[in-house]
C-alpha cells in the first residue's frame, strides 16, 4: 500500500494535506506544491505545522524532494512546528515527500504548509 493523501485546504496562504499509510514507503509524494492553486513555475512553501500519529517503532521522515537535507523525523504522537526550538523549514522549490521505516505499522499525518513565494495573486 502506498500513501493516501487528501488535500483539505489550498487557498492563497496555505496548503493543508491529510495523509495516512504504512511502513516501508520511499519518497512518496505528500504535498504537490507544483500543482497547488496559483503556483508559478517556481513555488516555494514552508512547513508550518504537522500533527502526527506514528504506530510501530519506526520513524516517518518528511522532506523537500529537491533538498532531502531539509527534513523532519517523526515518531510516536505529537505536533511539530510553530515552537521556538523548531526551525522553520522553507526555501526549496518543489514538492514535499515522505518516507517511512519498515517498522512503522501505520501513520496518520496532517501537514500545513505556508505559501512563501512563487504564487500568483489570486
Amino acid at each position: 500500500m502506498t500513501i493516501s493523501t487528501t488535500k483539505l485546504v489550498d487557498d492563497n496562504f496555505k496548503i493543508i494535506v491529510n495523509s495516512n499509510g504504512v511502513g516501508n514507503e520511499y519518497q512518496q509524494l505528500l504535498v504537490d506544491v507544483v500543482s497547488s492553486n496559483n503556483a508559478s513555475s517556481e513555488p516555494k512553501v514552508s512547513i508550518a505545522n504537522m500533527q502526527y500519529e506514528i504506530l510501530g517503532t519506526g520513524k516517518v521522515t518528511v522532506f523537500f524532494k529537491s533538498d532531502p537535507t531539509k527534513n523532519v523525523e517523526l515518531s510516536d504522537r505529537g505536533n511539530w512546528g510553530l515552537k521556538p526550538d523548531e526551525i522553520k523549514l522553507q526555501d526549496p522549490i518543489g514538492d514535499i515527500s515522505l518516507s517511512s521505516d519498515s517498522t512503522v505499522t501505520k501513520y496518520n499525518l496532517v501537514i500545513e504548509c505556508h505559501k512563501e513565494a512563487g504564487y500568483k495573486n489570486g
